[in-house]
């Protein structure tokens, strides 16, 4: 991977500030704490592109809180179903995917879940003042290149805000998601400890998780896995190809 080797860092930052170029084909030169999972877990979908309705509501989440001015640029429908004549209709005509579009009570629910967090003093001065949102940073681990934009960049830490379908299991969310590793690539990117301030989709219930030392080796530990798996399948150096990769467990 050699990427932008003709661009400054200042001009390749200006770039990924953009979301057409950080999600894009230019943001995909570099690795990403979203590619750990997929590296370890499922290497055969690396860089495949997934569209979920809990990605889309994150999405939009975010914006709600960091980016409103942005919020109609995920669009949303009146009506109840996906599999209605309308929302289909509407979908074919804009030559969308199922979920690019939020149904009008998806939005209203995503609405509430921002407000029960603005809400909160304790997180509203967190989340909010003298702070920097959406930044982009890179830096090399392992030999290969990495990218990651933080949602809140504060003084003393870097902020990340999470949707979670139980927050009392946010732990095991985690493990599950590589939120730990996430949390050791955003501390190299930015120098500062990585804090997760999550929301609850069901009973809006509110939580703080700071990171210890031990998340953060275990984060660790799987970006050193991803990455040699990464550079044995995918980088420009690879030894082996993906096609002849072979999934195997002990039943």
């Amino acid at each position: 991977m050699k990427p932008s080797s003709l661009m400054t860092e200042t001009q390749i930052l200006d770039r990924l500030q953009q979301d057409e170029y950080y999600y894009g084909e230019f943001g995909k030169q570099y690795l990403s704490a979203s590619n750990i999972r997929s590296l370890i877990s499922k290497p055969t979908s690396y860089n495949q592109i997934e569209k979920t309705l809990p990605l889309l509501e994150g999405r939009y989440f975010h914006l709600l809180m960091l980016e409103p001015e942005k919020e109609n640029t995920i669009p949303v429908i009146e009506c109840n179903s996906r599999n209605t004549k309308v929302f289909k209709e509407y979908k074919e005509e804009h030559q969308l995917d199922s979920y690019d579009v939020l149904l009008q009570g998806e939005r209203d629910h995503v609405r509430r879940m921002a407000d029960a967090m603005q809400s909160n003093l304790e997180i509203y001065e967190r989340v909010y003042g003298e702070k920097e949102y959406e930044v982009p940073a890179i830096t090399e681990i392992g030999g290969v290149m990495f990218k990651g934009k933080c949602d809140v960049l504060g003084r003393e830490e870097v902020i990340d805000l999470k949707t979670s379908s139980n927050v009392h299991k946010f732990r095991w969310s985690c493990q599950e998601y590589c939120y730990d590793s996430q949390a050791f690539i955003y501390q190299t990117l930015f120098g500062k400890p990585m804090v997760f301030i999550v929301i609850d989709k069901n009973t809006f219930e509110l939580k703080i998780s700071d990171c210890s030392s031990d998340f953060i080796e275990r984060g660790r530990e799987k970006v050193e896995k991803a990455i040699k798996v990464y550079k044995k399948f995918y980088s420009d150096d690879a030894t082996s190809n993906i096609s002849n990769y072979i999934y195997k467990e002990t039943l």
